[in-house]
């Protein structure tokens, strides 16, 4: 499974068989050695062109944040919306309303945790990670200009999408950035 979820571990493995196998070829001389070094760049090609393609629940859940961050970058509530459950009535509506309060300058988040459950029905995840954020009060009321908050947030499978039904905010720390 973690050749489906990361490339570093098929590079990695390719990169010390083909460097083994060049020590070999230059030692020897043998033919044989480079025929298997081009069968081995043929393989990890392969294998990185499968872990590319095979989306995995890790990296569904992934491109749920990652899409959830890229709109709010964009002070788009509608595109954060899309990725909230329908029925999480409670965070559907805490988004609104702080999208409402503040634009958005740069935002991302980091150091990303994500457990999968696929033994609940529908399956759940829960992903930790820390968000850094930058932006204005559009009204001039909160003194910050930046945060960095580590947040977990609760998913649930729906229609083959993952979607974010909660979150707790954990540690929040303002900074003037």
């Amino acid at each position: 499974m973690i050749f489906l979820e990361s490339p570093w571990p098929i590079l990695f493995i390719g990169i010390v068989v083909e460097a083994v196998l060049g020590t070999a070829l230059m030692q020897t001389g043998r033919g044989k050695y480079l025929v298997a070094m081009i069968g081995v760049a043929v393989f990890v090609i392969i294998g990185l062109m499968v872990e590319r393609f095979v989306i995995t629940d890790r990296k569904a859940v992934r491109q749920t944040l990652d899409a959830a961050v890229a709109a709010v970058r964009k002070n788009d509530v509608n595109g954060l919306l899309d990725c909230i459950a329908p029925s999480a009535k409670g965070p559907r509506d805490e988004s609104r309303w702080l999208m409402s309060l503040v634009d958005v300058e740069e935002g991302h988040i980091s150091d990303v945790e994500i457990t999968i459950n696929r033994l609940k029905s529908p399956p759940t995840a829960e992903a930790n990670f820390l968000a850094v954020g930058r932006g204005k009060d559009r009204k001039g009321e909160f003194p910050y200009q930046g945060f960095a908050q580590r947040v977990k947030v609760q998913l649930q499978l729906q229609g083959g999408r993952w979607l974010v039904t909660g979150y707790e905010l954990l540690d929040f720390k303002p900074s003037q950035l």
